[in-house]
């Protein structure tokens, strides 16, 4: 038994164009991440320079442990930075991909969005005991939409292919 498969998007556009919008809202999401984990890491950067000085003149446990958390912070952040900037450009060549019929990128950018969306999923759940409600329903919108979105791009790629065999 495979993945269900979905002959429109949304209901009413069809697999292609609907494919084309949720790449762009991906590709739009990704670029907002990007920026704001950009800000995040410089954000981090700043203050970790404030406590390293602040250690010079108070070495004292606390401020240590302060500043191995924003380090750790901050090397989460430029992390994520890379993540998102990777994921945008992956979205760009899925909206590509999907304009030029090629199965080879949206087949790439499938495997791609189910790796994604693991690792999210995985913090997520790591996590989840130190956010709010108003986060965890924000994820759980945000797992279904990507559940639903890897539907739809599997269900053109499968109609790809069977446009080839016919």
């Amino acid at each position: 038994m495979g993945l269900p498969h979905f002959e429109k998007c949304c209901c009413f556009f069809d697999l292609k164009t609907g494919n084309i919008i949720l790449g762009c809202v991906n590709a739009f999401l990704s670029f907002c991440l990007f920026v704001a984990m950009i800000v995040a890491a410089c954000e981090f950067g700043a203050m970790e320079k404030d406590t390293a000085k602040e250690m010079e003149i108070f070495k004292t446990v606390e401020s240590i442990e302060v500043d191995a958390r924003l380090s750790g912070l901050y090397a989460m952040s430029v992390i994520l930075v890379l993540m998102f900037l990777a994921k945008l450009l992956f979205d760009v060549f899925f909206i590509i991909g999907v304009i030029m019929e090629r199965k080879g990128i949206i087949k790439a950018y499938f495997i791609m969005w189910v790796v994604f969306m693991l690792l999210s999923m995985f913090t997520f759940f790591l996590n989840c005991e130190y956010w709010g409600v108003k986060t965890i329903i924000t994820e759980v919108i945000y797992l279904s939409i990507n559940v639903y979105a890897m539907l739809v791009c599997h269900s053109f790629y499968v109609q790809l292919n069977m446009r080839e065999e016919v």
